[in-house]
């Protein structure tokens, strides 16, 4: 190059050359790396993991409150009448109706988790939950860390929806088909 065309052209040092260089290289092995990442856990297996993971503890829960069908074992209602109380200022507080309680409890824990293993109404399952996790939380206040837990993959359910590997997705997709 001849001295008078590069009069006029900007110098660039060969540190910031280097560190530009550098900066390129390190954004395209962060996006590769991304990229690897995101193709072993696809969001669609994320949210399905999500929905198992929330629906197992009450599904388990619930079945363990029935002796038949429509049947509330004794001890799901005793539970409701005299061990578990809302801790609300100024309470505890037994629960309204321990009996009607213990069978709407028992139902949605067992109808709520089914909705969410077949990714149907995911939406709504999760808020049901959501609001059971929250009940939960006043009734046991010394069991938060599991019911913050619960609350986040409800709150992730609430807000990402059930994913592509749902009945919601292949309901709403035109023939099944990803969109």
């Amino acid at each position: 190059m001849r001295l008078s065309a590069m009069e006029g052209e900007k110098v660039t040092s060969v540190r910031t050359f280097l560190a530009r260089h550098r900066n390129r290289t390190v954004r395209r092995w962060a996006a590769k790396i991304d990229g690897m990442i995101a193709a072993i856990a696809p969001a669609s297996l994320a949210q399905l993991a999500l929905r198992l993971a929330l629906a197992v503890p009450f599904w388990r829960s619930g079945l363990g409150k029935w002796d038949g069908f429509l049947e509330l074992n004794d001890v799901a209602v005793l539970l409701f009448t005299s061990e578990f109380q809302l801790h609300l200022p100024g309470g505890p507080y037994p629960f309204p109706a321990p009996a009607a309680t213990a069978f709407v409890v028992a139902s949605a824990e067992v109808m709520l988790p089914i909705f969410l293993a077949l990714g149907l109404a995911t939406r709504l399952a999760a808020l049901g939950l959501l609001a059971m996790a929250i009940v939960i939380q006043l009734a046991v206040p010394d069991g938060w860390p599991i019911h913050l837990t619960w609350a986040a993959m409800a709150l992730g359910l609430i807000t990402w929806g059930a994913g592509r590997l749902s009945l919601d997705h292949w309901l709403v997709s035109p023939g099944g088909s990803a969109r």
